[in-house]
């Protein structure tokens, strides 16, 4: 009866579908003190049926705070990635299926919902088990979903919406707020983007870019991966390499391997080139790590089942492959076995997603691109390059200069950097996933960009 009355009395304060409700009495699981609600069951949107996508949702006390919808990338790869080991309420102590309490989870000031997409990916379906997508139709899915959401969850369709992730969310993001602004009937209030470490520029994440990607090579020339003389002669041939296959770029890309010992010979992480390489669980049999270099420096191009290099998977697969588990977060039986990355037959836009951003500026969202300046997949050096093209390009004025801002212990947190229309901020040691490796500071910088608090100067 008392069990009957608590889950009366949460439905009541929160008005959430009672299917969706994880038992609170069940929290213990976490093995850490957790009284907040928690939300996880499938959106099925009306225009598509036939697709399941499975959510997480921790919403905030306060009733007006803005939901953050978050998306991890791939394509292919788990947002449940980003609850469990980023930014939600309960977050896995590195290398352990350990969890704890994050003190600087972002659900201590927003509504939090994680969609594992698209579909394919994680517990998310089809009824027929096709996955072929592409950008497009990723992004028109995903704005399906999101109404499906907000007809869930009606209570908040009022609130502010924030988009955010990382890596090829970068395309996800940009793609989605596109439908929104191009289907302003829903009256979605969606006031902004926030993108880590993310593909936005033809340079960084296309087919093409991987022949010879240049900006990658020089943040490794930056830290000191590659010689002085070699990084001399990659840039007298960078016009002829670029976006080139012909075999002479072949053969310095391979001189390149061979002087940093990229070729597999050590264990390097290149989501954070000086953190730790983990080694992959013995929860998932095929967990065999990519070789960075065989998959000429593409983590994007993830093969079926396996885990991105170095990654940090033990508690997750401890978790989310446990019967138990699956039960207790509602998961549909015809949901696939989880991994933390999916193969799909997915088709990238040659364009990416820079030229999107002039008519999301436009329209007056606002825009945090966020990048952890030890991340060698998609480095700071790239999206410097693209967001220096775009205040060129469009001709806009700085707002803040390149500075210092700070954590509150008073160390230095990384840089920041204002057009106008876009803020970007560099987060400092941190890799290619910043609320992982820097929750304090990714808290202050997704908090104060949200509410328009300044960055702190000392």
């Amino acid at each position: 009866m008392q069990y009957i009355l608590l889950l009366i009395s949460l439905g009541t304060i929160f008005c959430g579908p009672p299917s969706d409700l994880v038992d609170p009495f069940q929290y213990e699981y976490f093995r850490i003190p957790y009284n907040k609600t928690m939300y996880s069951g499938y959106l099925e949107p009306q225009d598509i049926p036939d697709h399941h996508f499975h959510y997480i949702f921790y919403p905030n006390d306060k009733s007006d705070a803005p939901v953050i919808l978050w998306l991890n990338g791939g394509p292919g790869c788990s947002s449940l990635t980003g609850a469990m080991i980023e930014n939600g309420p309960f977050v896995f102590i590195g290398g352990t299926p350990t969890f704890e309490e994050n003190k600087y989870s972002w659900a201590k000031f927003a509504h939090m919902l994680y969609v594992e997409t698209p579909v394919g990916v994680g517990f998310s379906y089809k009824d027929d088990g096709n996955t072929t997508t592409s950008d497009d139709v990723t992004a028109q899915n995903n704005y399906y979903m999101l109404l499906a959401f907000y007809r869930k969850f009606p209570e908040y369709k009022n609130n502010d919406l924030y988009i955010a992730g990382e890596s090829y969310a970068g395309t996800y993001i940009p793609t989605l707020v596109n439908k929104i602004i191009d289907n302003s009937q829903s009256n979605i209030r969606i006031r902004g983007m926030m993108i880590g470490n993310g593909c936005t520029d033809a340079a960084e994440c296309t087919k093409e870019a991987k022949y010879f990607p240049y900006y990658k090579f020089q943040f490794l020339a930056n830290h000191n991966f590659i010689s002085q003389k070699l990084n001399d002669f990659i840039e007298i041939h960078k016009a002829r390499c670029q976006f080139n296959n012909e075999q002479f770029c072949q053969d310095l890309y391979q001189d390149i391997l061979t002087e940093t010992n990229l070729d597999g010979s050590y264990e390097y992480n290149p989501y954070n080139v000086y953190g730790t390489c983990f080694q992959p669980p013995v929860e998932t049999p095929q967990g065999e790590r990519i070789p960075y270099a065989k998959n000429k420096f593409d983590p994007f191009d993830i093969i079926q089942g396996h885990i991105p290099p170095c990654s940090d998977a033990v508690g997750l697969y401890h978790y989310l492959r446990d019967d138990e588990f699956r039960q207790y977060l509602n998961i549909h039986p015809k949901s696939d076995q989880w991994a933390k990355c999916q193969s799909l037959n997915y088709t990238k836009d040659p364009r990416a997603t820079y030229y999107l951003y002039p008519k999301i500026m436009a329209k007056g969202i606002k825009i945090l691109k966020f990048s952890g300046d030890v991340d060698g997949v998609v480095p700071i050096t790239g999206t410097i390059y693209w967001i220096e093209k775009l205040q060129k390009e469009l001709n806009l004025p700085t707002i803040q200069q390149w500075r210092p801002w700070f954590k509150s212990n008073k160390q230095n947190a990384g840089n920041l950097w204002e057009i106008d229309g876009l803020l970007f901020v560099s987060v400092r040691n941190a890799g290619h996933m910043v609320p992982a490796d820097q929750k304090e500071a990714s808290f202050i910088m997704a908090h104060n960009f949200i509410f328009d608090v300044p960055f702190p100067e000392e």
